[in-house]
């Protein structure tokens, strides 16, 4: 309309049914004018959206990410003995089947930092911020998006995920407010999940190198656990998903019935015995010591490595501001460890 009003008072324009009054009349006048318009509009201009192609409908989001090729980087990992000294050597690569270290005491996964320094902390919020809600394989897991700092050396061929994690943080205000007089009390929600537990985290990274060690013809039969519930839930439900045996023990009559129906539904090997927990985790490790079964207890600190992406999580929830204060339950204190890491890192 502003482009048509204007041409509507140019000395040109005529209007319509209206003849020339004098048709023989030269015009000398040059033949072309430059005329100088601007146009305005309520809508901006918009730049046209660009167009996505759609993978086959043949094709599953890991066919489309091996297609794509996975990135090439110089990350890694490695077992070390947990709270080393600093001087200590002693390590062992990720890919060997090894529990404890050479003094029996436990081990603990340790990153390149200095590899990972190389690019700074910008880098690494927008890349993980950039993966969250999205369906790329394996990156739409809130623990995989992670993955450089969680299992940098496995192929994403190999892992074995059902995009857990990325629970929601609950803001608890009138609790905060009237019980501990606190304007910012946030409540994460670990159980929103799967097998209804935060094991999910952990086991998604244990049970991904268990593939991975099948794959390379490494002495892995099946993976094994004593629980008194939600490990074998987790572990089950992972195994089944790759189909990967598994066997659980568990201590009769000291669980119940939902716990007990999803190693079951999974597929586990479930042996119920007459002894408690600590009797069924003595038997678990006397197994996995004797036959091809790997451990997938909290001894095997891989399953850290997938729970202290909760803590990277809610710095992400928060905008990547450090909360004043976590409060973590405990059992064996093996999440308060991952969180520490998580935080740390």
């Amino acid at each position: 309309m502003a482009a048509s009003s204007l041409l509507r008072s140019s000395p040109f324009f005529l209007p319509p049914h209206q003849p020339n009054p004098n048709p023989r009349t030269v015009n000398n006048a040059p033949k072309f004018l430059t005329i100088k318009a601007t146009i305005s509009s309520d809508k901006p201009l918009e730049t046209p959206p660009a167009i996505k192609h759609r993978r086959p409908a043949d094709q599953s989001i890991r066919d489309e990410a091996h297609r794509l090729g996975s990135e090439h980087h110089k990350f890694s990992a490695k077992y070390v003995p947990f709270n080393a000294d600093p001087s200590c050597t002693e390590s062992y690569s990720l890919d060997e089947i090894v529990y404890r270290s050479r003094s029996g005491g436990l081990l603990d996964v340790q990153h390149d930092i200095e590899a990972l320094k190389e690019f700074d902390g910008n880098y690494w919020k927008s890349l993980f911020d950039s993966r969250i809600g999205k369906t790329t394989w394996p990156y739409g897991s809130g623990v995989w998006s992670k993955k450089e700092w969680v299992l940098p050396e496995i192929d994403s061929d190999d892992i074995v995920s059902a995009f857990e994690g990325n629970s929601n943080m609950f803001w608890a205000e009138r609790f905060g407010k009237q019980h501990l007089g606190m304007n910012d009390l946030w409540v994460k929600h670990c159980g929103i999940s799967h097998t209804g537990s935060f094991k999910d985290l952990g086991m998604t990274v244990l049970v991904s190198q268990v593939n991975r060690l099948r794959k390379m013809n490494r002495p892995v039969v099946g993976v094994g656990c004593a629980s008194t519930g939600d490990t074998s839930a987790a572990l089950s439900a992972y195994c089944a998903s790759a189909g990967i045996p598994s066997i659980v023990f568990l201590p009769a009559n000291k669980i119940s019935m939902a716990q007990l129906v999803q190693p079951i539904a999974n597929g586990a090997f479930v042996l119920s015995l007459d002894t408690d927990f600590d009797g069924c985790m003595q038997l678990v490790r006397e197994v996995t010591s004797e036959l091809p079964i790997y451990l997938a207890n909290s001894l095997n600190s891989l399953r850290l490595e997938g729970q202290k992406t909760a803590a990277i999580e809610i710095l992400q929830q928060f905008d990547w501001e450090v909360p004043d204060w976590v409060i973590v339950p405990g059992g064996n204190l093996g999440n308060i460890y991952a969180f520490y890491k998580g935080f740390h890192m």
